[in-house]
């Protein structure tokens, strides 16, 4: 058994929260599609075009006029059949109010298209039935050719489904229609788990019923369904003699029609998806992932290939002049600081000035200048920077000095005093140095800076999904 990975729902609603405006569809999507990985019942939805007796196999399988059936097309609402004590109707209303009714006249009142079908948003239906008890929930869809606002409502119920029973009629099969919404309305969204039923059977020549389920078996062949491996994906019901023979308790009647074969496909579906539910939910997210992917890649494209303004372009432009001579002056003053540097330069006056006794005086008046002189051409770069890119200043560039020498004056003392000044003005440049890269780094403009943090924040989502889809 498949698990479903713990982080699914968390990477989803976070990648989605990065989508714009103008993907909201698809925003919903994926949120509906979470919310129902958890969702504790069977779905199966019916679906095929207006007049091809959805309604009517529905009400078979029932075993009560549970649904309207009429020679005009039904509302644009689906209509969801679950469990309950008895047969109850509710309705909700574009205003937000419910009506609630025994039996099924609310049906007959709302679910017609005529001047009410603007008000329903929402159709349900309680039935007892054992199929609805064990954990089916039926859905009854719109016809695909009712109205053309229905097929909206058809495609984005029929990715909610676990499964579906495309209703064909044995008189015409498999339209170029009913084709293209199979393939690119469930096989390519996932949505594989497939009952072919074909009605109307009853209404075709005794010679030719044969021929017709040939046809049928090899038009469903080659489709991909998702099923156990004792179904079938093939039966064929009459759906009006069924319902008639089951009002009138005609077992042997029903049996004729086929129904019972159906019936026994959904008690074995039930059997194999119920235990384990999330886990056959997760082929839905495949497409969806992909189109967050693209969706999400587009974004971070065009933040990416976004030209920098005027004001970056100057500022990038400061920044690597300001760079290139602060590293120069981090240079000289490092070579001027290296022990054989200094000693060449220093070490023989440094020497006369102790053995006189004069080198306090030497060290204020001479060296200490000539080290302010040098820090100070650091120092300046980096002013110049905290007032181009608005920061501020670090503290200076300042050293701990060696103590003087005390004891005998001798070359090897000036040595040891330099060569102290050496070390202990090459780690504060080391330190200053390492301070003062932040300040060359152009500070952004608050949009930048969201679009910056939006692009990183791109890069690890996107990377978070291509694991989920690897996984």
């Amino acid at each position: 058994m498949a698990v479903v990975p713990p982080l699914l729902v968390d990477t989803l609603k976070r990648a989605v929260g990065l989508l714009e405006a103008d993907q909201t569809d698809l925003k919903e999507r994926i949120l509906r599609q979470c919310q129902l990985l958890g969702y504790p019942k069977l779905r199966v939805t019916v679906f095929g075009p207006f007049n091809h007796g959805k309604s009517t196999l529905l009400n078979a399988l029932l075993g009560t006029r549970a649904l309207p059936i009429s020679l005009v097309p039904t509302t644009g609402a689906a209509i969801t059949i679950t469990h309950g004590p008895e047969l109850i109707s509710r309705i909700t209303l574009t205003n937000g109010s419910r009506l609630k009714a025994p039996g099924t006249d609310l049906l007959q009142r709302y679910a017609t298209l005529d001047g009410q079908k603007a008000q329903v948003t929402a159709v349900e239906v309680q039935c007892p039935h054992p199929l609805l008890q064990l954990g089916l929930e039926l859905v009854d869809l719109p016809g695909t050719d009712d109205q053309p606002l229905n097929n909206q409502l058809v495609y984005g119920q029929l990715l909610e489904a676990d499964g579906v029973i495309q209703v064909l009629d044995g008189r015409k099969l498999m339209t170029l229609d009913e084709r293209h919404q199979l393939q690119d309305w469930l096989m390519a969204r996932g949505v594989t788990t497939v009952l072919f039923v074909v009605n109307f059977l009853n209404l075709v020549e005794p010679d030719e019923r044969q021929a017709v389920m040939a046809r049928s078996q090899t038009l469903t062949t080659n489709v991909g369904t998702t099923l156990p491996p004792e179904l079938s994906n093939l039966y064929s019901v009459d759906a009006l003699p069924a319902l008639r023979a089951r009002l009138k308790g005609d077992d042997h009647g029903v049996a004729q029609t086929g129904l019972l074969e159906l019936e026994t496909a959904l008690w074995g579906l039930i059997q194999d998806r119920l235990p384990h539910l999330a886990s056959h939910r997760l082929p839905r997210f495949v497409p969806l992932v992909k189109q967050l992917q693209h969706a999400l890649q587009q974004q971070l494209q065009t933040l990416e290939n976004r030209p920098p303004s005027r004001r970056e372009q100057l500022q990038q432009k400061a920044q690597q002049l300001l760079q290139t001579g602060f590293q120069q002056s981090v240079t000289d003053v490092e070579h001027w600081l290296t022990l054989d540097r200094l000693l060449e330069r220093y070490q023989q006056r440094c020497a006369t000035e102790l053995q006189a006794g004069r080198l306090p005086q030497w060290v204020e008046q001479t060296f200490k200048p000539a080290w302010t002189k040098k820090k100070a051409a650091v120092e300046a770069w980096v002013h110049q920077g905290c007032e181009l890119f608005e920061q501020p200043c670090p503290a200076e560039l300042a050293i701990q000095w060696p103590l003087l020498p005390s004891g005998q004056p001798s070359y090897g003392a000036a040595y040891g005093y330099l060569s102290d000044f050496s070390v202990a003005a090459l780690s504060a440049l080391s330190s200053y140095s390492q301070r003062a890269e932040e300040i060359f780094v152009p500070k952004l403009d608050p949009l930048h800076q969201k679009q910056n943090a939006q692009k990183e924040l791109l890069k690890t989502v996107l990377t978070d999904l291509e694991q989920l889809a690897l996984g």
